[in-house]
C-alpha cells in the first residue's frame, strides 16, 4: 500500500534535487530588481544601519571571522529571512564623501564562467558606459537587461545595471 507513495516521493525528490542543483541556473538581474521591489524596507534598513560615510572597504560578514561582530551577524540573519544575501560590501566612492553598497544576492557558475547578481546602492548616479564596452546601463529593469547578455560581446566580463530608483540598481555580471 505505501510502496507507490514511497516510490512517487523518491522520484519527486530526485527530480526536485536535479532541478535545483543545476549550477548554471540562478537568479538574474530582473530577479534582483524583484527582490528589491518586494523588500524596500529591508534595503532602507541597510542604509540606516550603516549610514556612512565609509572611509574604507568593509564587508558583512567580515572576511576575517575574528573581526565579525554579533550585531552584524544578527542583522544579516534578519535580512536572509526575507531574501538571499551572500555578503554586503561597503565602499567609499573615491574622495567624494559618497558611498556605495553592494548587496550580493548570489555568485554562481561552472568552469571559468561566473555570474554575480547583486543590488547596488550608489550616492552618485552611474554614468553611461563607454561606447563598445561590455557594460550596459538601463533606465528601468526590464527584458532589455536580460537580452543584453545574449548579444555578442568582446571577451571578458559582461555586465549590466538597471536603475530601480534614485540610488538603487540591480546588477549582473558574467565573468
Amino acid at each position: 500500500m505505501w510502496k507507490p507513495f514511497v516510490l512517487l516521493a523518491a522520484l519527486s525528490g530526485a527530480l526536485l534535487a536535479a532541478g535545483c542543483s543545476s549550477e548554471g541556473d540562478g537568479p538574474n538581474i530582473l530577479d534582483a530588481a524583484a527582490i528589491y521591489e518586494a523588500n524596500p524596507d529591508a534595503f532602507a534598513s541597510i542604509r540606516s544601519r550603516y549610514p556612512g560615510p565609509f572611509r574604507e572597504f568593509t564587508r558583512v560578514p567580515a572576511r576575517d571571522p575574528a573581526k565579525e561582530i554579533r550585531k552584524d551577524k544578527l542583522f544579516l540573519k534578519r535580512l536572509r529571512e526575507n531574501f538571499p544575501v551572500e555578503f554586503i560590501d561597503f565602499l567609499p566612492l573615491a574622495d567624494t564623501g559618497k558611498d556605495e553598497i553592494d548587496v550580493v544576492i548570489k555568485r554562481y557558475g561552472m568552469d571559468a564562467r561566473w555570474t554575480v547578481v547583486s543590488l547596488v546602492y550608489s550616492e552618485i548616479p552611474l554614468p553611461p558606459p563607454d561606447e563598445g564596452s561590455n557594460a550596459a546601463l538601463f533606465d528601468t529593469c526590464d527584458e532589455r537587461a536580460l537580452e543584453w547578455f545574449e548579444k555578442d560581446h568582446d571577451t571578458g566580463a559582461v555586465s549590466a545595471f538597471c536603475q530601480i530608483n534614485e540610488y538603487w540598481y540591480a546588477y549582473q555580471s558574467v565573468l
